[in-house]
């Protein structure tokens, strides 16, 4: 029921973190600042096994709250979360590649030439991250007026902005941000939407 979908998400998001501090903490020089989060899961990673269940829990999360906003809400932004988990599990399918560990991937010298597998990755984080945006402001439009709605409109636009910067010397800082956004997001619509 509704219920358990609600809890299958907040359990997804939750798992997600979790996955990702543990594997962070036991991957060698790998540091949450500078690194990606995705370079976890990677090929290459000596935790690759945990990383990659974060990124499958975390996408499934978005997978549960986009039934859940189908049902609530509206079933325009209920897909377009069901299509965020779905680019989601994409990148975890196609990971980066690492060939010296987790630490410092995607970043000289541990930075393997580009290849499909790469392409397809960068294009499900894209993807990911319009098909939330999206998801935002159709919660935000079936909300109407309230701070609900203008909630969800700051989290569009601050999503929108740490996206856009990540890629500086402190990457793995900016990318944890985005993701704290979008995850609160997504939990609190699964947990708060209830019907209108």
């Amino acid at each position: 029921g509704a219920a358990a979908t609600r809890a299958a998400a907040v359990a997804g998001l939750a798992l997600f973190w979790l996955g990702t501090a543990v594997a962070g903490a036991a991957a060698p020089g790998y540091s949450a600042r500078a690194d990606y989060v995705s370079s976890l899961a990677g090929r290459g990673s000596e935790v690759a096994a945990t990383g990659l269940a974060a990124l499958v829990a975390l996408a499934l999360a978005h997978v549960a709250a986009g039934v859940v906003v189908s049902g609530a809400l509206s079933a325009a932004a209920g897909a377009a979360l069901v299509v965020a988990g779905g680019c989601g599990l994409v990148v975890a399918a196609f990971r980066t590649g690492c060939p010296l560990g987790a630490a410092g991937c995607g970043t000289a010298p541990n930075d393997a030439p580009a290849d499909l597998a790469d392409t397809l990755h960068v294009a499900g984080v894209v993807g990911y991250e319009i098909a939330l945006v999206v998801a935002m402001v159709l919660v935000a439009r079936g909300l109407g007026r309230g701070l609900p709605a203008v909630a969800t409109v700051v989290a569009a636009v601050a999503s929108t902005v740490l996206a856009v910067r990540i890629g500086g010397p402190d990457l793995g800082l900016d990318q944890r941000l985005w993701l704290a956004v979008n995850t609160a997001w997504v939990a609190a619509a699964a947990v708060l939407l209830r019907g209108r």
